[in-house]
C-alpha cells in the first residue's frame, strides 16, 4: 500500500498502530467491537491533541513502577518503623520486676557493706590491734611491777596507833582454845608472842577498830611463833584451828583486866543436823560456847541489825575429833540472828558462857 490509511471514523491520520492521531480510534478493532459514538476523548476539547497508544502505555508503565517502587520503599519504611516500634515499645512495656530490682539493690548494698567491713579489719589488723598488745604488754607490766613492789612492801599493821602500850606490867602466859576473846576482858592488854603446838595450825586476827589495827598471824610447824602482837583494850581477839594457841607477855596490864560480867543464860540449846533457828524465837539470845557433840562440820551463824539487814556471817569449824576443835568458845547471838546447821551429821550444843562483856548483843557487832 503506497499511501497511508485513513481514520474510518473521521478520516484523520494513523499511527503506526493503527490508531487515529485525531479521534483517537483504533483502527485495528473491527466494526463488530467498535461502539459509535463513544470514546476516550468525550467531554474534551476538539483542538486537544492525542498521544500515540504506546507512549501513554510508557507511561503507564512508568506511573505502575513508580508507584510500586514507592509501595515498596513505603512497605520498608513501615516495616522498619513498625520494628523499631516495635522494639521500642517491648522495652518500655518490659515489667518491672520489684525481685530482680531488690535483688540489684541488696547485691549492690552486700557489696558496699564487704568493702566497708574490709576497710574496718584492716583499720583494727593495723592500728587497733597493736594497741591492744601495747596495752596488754604495760597492763601485764604494771601487775608484774605492783606484785613486785607488795613482795617488797613492809606492812606496819600499827602505823596509825598513837598510844603505846606501856613498857612496864606483868608477866602473863596463857593457852587459848577456838574461840572470840576480848582485850581487856578475857586477855589482858599488852604486847605479846604467840605460840603454836609443833605440827597443828592455828590462827589469830585481831580486830581493833579503835587503834585501826587488823592483824592476822598463823603458826604451824614451820612458823612456830611470831612476836609483837599487840594487844589494845576493846580489841576482839579471834582463835581459830587444831590446837592451843598460847600467847604471853611480860608487860601485862592485868590491873585493866576487868574479868567480865557473869553470864545471865543458864540453859544449853540443842541444835540438830539440818535445823535452823532464830535467835530471840526459837531460843535466848545471849553469848554461847558452840560445842559439837558428834559430827563435823561448819554452822552458818548470820548476824543481822535491827532493820533485818546482815552485818556479818560466821562460819565456826567444830569436830568431835579433836579436842580443842570441839569448841568455839563466847559466841555473841544477838536478837534476829539465824543459826542455820546445814550438816546433817553435826549436832551441836551452845552452853552458856562463863562471863560476858555486856548485854548488849547487838552493839557487840556494831564496832564494825
Amino acid at each position: 500500500m503506497f499511501f497511508k490509511e485513513r481514520c474510518s471514523l473521521c478520516g484523520g491520520k494513523l499511527d503506526s498502530g493503527n490508531v487515529c492521531t485525531e479521534c483517537g480510534l483504533d483502527n485495528n478493532k473491527s466494526e463488530k467491537h467498535y461502539r459509535i459514538n463513544r470514546s476516550s476523548c468525550d467531554g474534551q476539547p476538539l483542538t486537544h491533541v492525542h498521544q500515540p497508544e504506546y507512549d501513554s502505555r510508557r507511561k503507564d508503565r512508568s506511573r505502575q513502577e513508580r508507584e510500586q517502587k514507592e509501595k515498596e520503599r513505603s512497605a520498608l519504611a513501615q516495616s522498619s518503623g513498625s520494628r523499631a516500634r516495635s522494639g521500642r515499645s517491648r522495652k518500655k512495656a518490659q515489667p518491672y520486676n520489684t525481685y530482680i530490682e531488690g535483688e540489684k539493690r541488696d547485691r549492690r548494698s552486700r557489696v558496699g557493706k564487704l568493702v566497708t567491713v574490709s576497710i574496718i579489719l584492716v583499720i583494727v589488723v593495723s592500728v587497733i590491734f597493736p594497741l591492744v598488745d601495747q596495752y596488754i604488754d604495760e597492763s601485764q607490766y604494771d601487775s608484774y611491777t605492783d606484785y613486785e613492789s607488795y613482795e617488797d612492801y613492809d606492812y606496819d599493821p600499827y602505823a596509825y596507833v598513837t598510844r603505846e602500850i606501856p613498857a612496864d606490867g606483868v608477866s602473863y602466859s596463857q593457852q587459848f582454845a577456838q574461840g572470840d576473846y576480848v582485850v581487856g576482858v578475857h586477855i589482858p592488854e599488852g604486847t605479846y608472842v604467840m605460840e603454836g603446838q609443833g605440827d597443828n595450825y592455828i590462827s589469830l586476827s585481831v580486830d581493833d577498830a579503835e587503834n585501826g589495827i587488823y592483824l592476822y598471824e598463823s603458826v604451824d610447824d614451820e612458823v612456830t611463833s611470831v612476836d609483837d602482837i599487840r594487844l589494845y583494850t576493846g580489841a576482839v581477839v579471834s582463835i581459830s584451828g587444831d590446837g592451843y594457841l598460847t600467847l604471853s607477855a611480860d608487860n601485862a596490864q592485868a590491873e585493866q583486866t576487868t574479868g567480865g560480867l557473869p553470864n545471865p543464860l543458864t540453859e544449853s540449846v540443842r541444835i540438830s543436823g539440818g535445823q535452823t533457828l532464830t535467835v530471840g524465837e526459837d531460843f535466848p539470845a545471849g553469848v554461847y560456847d558452840l560445842s559439837a557433840v558428834s559430827g563435823y562440820g561448819a554452822p552458818e551463824i548470820t548476824i543481822c541489825d535491827q532493820e533485818g539487814n546482815e552485818l556479818q556471817t560466821l562460819y565456826p569449824w567444830l569436830t568431835d575429833s579433836s579436842e580443842t576443835e570441839s569448841i568455839y568458845r563466847n559466841v555473841v547471838l544477838p536478837q534476829g540472828a539465824v543459826f542455820s546447821n546445814t550438816d546433817e551429821e553435826l549436832e551441836l550444843e551452845l552452853v552458856p558462857s562463863e562471863t560476858i562483856v555486856s548485854e548488849d548483843y547487838l552493839g557487840y557487832y556494831d564496832r564494825y
